[in-house]
């Protein structure tokens, strides 16, 4: 069976599925009405435009796919202000309240970011979610671990100038690494290829997170060590033969933000 059928009794050769098409491997027969080559299977991308955009609903995809439940695009434009204000209102969460936090709503905003768009719609993102407190603090205290040693090592090393700092507040009992968040998501791929899909997706998740009660906070400094320090890497058991690519700790915020805080202007070239 081909990956893509036509109801030609419903179609209307309005030629929509072709414009939309990606790759261009949808195209048009002498009458107007879609065509999928047997030899362009192997170039489509299964990204869904053609079955989700068709008017008459003529177009069936047929290979595995998971929509949404109540699948529909007839959902509306959010207000550009609306959406504005909810993106600036986004803050970098650093204080979490000792609070577990529910995996029905850790599933639900997964939901959302499972449909963050990927190049050549190749999905690569895979998710390791740690919502294990002692868990997170053994990832810590290896970040912490691996400072150390490189700070004793007198190693050069672009963050040389922090380790001292952030050994003396782990020192004192502080987390400087993950906070105490009690969530911990760490997107990894096959390949070096998902990186960018990895940040897209990560974004989605650090967007979608707030409208759930949640806050974020990107760990860069944990990605820095567990890309460096192999008991570390061992530690967050990614499967062997995937990269990681970046994690984000995340959980329900100690405290509320008042206001919106100023950044500078766009630096934009106008052509």
């Amino acid at each position: 069976m081909s990956l893509i059928s036509f109801n030609l009794e419903k179609c209307t050769a309005c030629g929509i599925c072709s414009m939309v098409c990606p790759i261009n491997v949808i195209i048009p027969d002498k009458e107007g009405f879609p065509c999928f080559p047997a030899e362009h299977e192997a170039f489509c991308t299964c990204c869904g435009h053609c079955e989700a955009i068709c008017p008459t609903n003529s177009i069936t995809a047929n290979y595995q796919a998971f929509p949404p439940e109540g699948d529909t695009s007839d959902i509306g434009q959010i207000r550009p202000d609306i959406l504005a204000k909810y993106v600036q209102s986004r803050r970098t969460i650093r204080a979490f309240k000792d609070k577990t936090i529910e995996k029905e709503k850790i599933e639900a905003i997964f939901e959302a970011v499972r449909f963050a768009p990927s190049g050549m719609n190749a999905q690569p993102v895979k998710w390791l979610v740690v919502t294990e407190a002692a868990d997170i603090k053994k990832f810590a205290k290896l970040t912490i671990d691996w400072m150390r040693m490189m700070a004793e090592k007198g190693a050069d090393h672009p963050l040389k100038h922090y380790f001292p700092v952030l050994v003396t507040l782990a020192d004192t009992g502080l987390d400087p690494i993950c906070r105490n968040a009690p969530g911990l998501v760490y997107a990894y791929s096959e390949n070096a290829f998902g990186y960018t899909d990895s940040i897209i997706a990560l974004t989605t998740f650090d967007l979608v997170a707030p409208s759930f009660g949640l806050g974020t906070c990107w760990a860069g400094l944990l990605h820095r060590a567990a890309m460096e320090y192999q008991p570390l890497k061992e530690a967050l058991g990614i499967p062997e033969g995937f990269i990681l690519q970046f994690p984000m700790i995340f959980g329900y915020p100690k405290y509320k933000y008042r206001k919106i805080p100023g950044r500078k202007q766009a630096d934009i070239i106008w052509k």
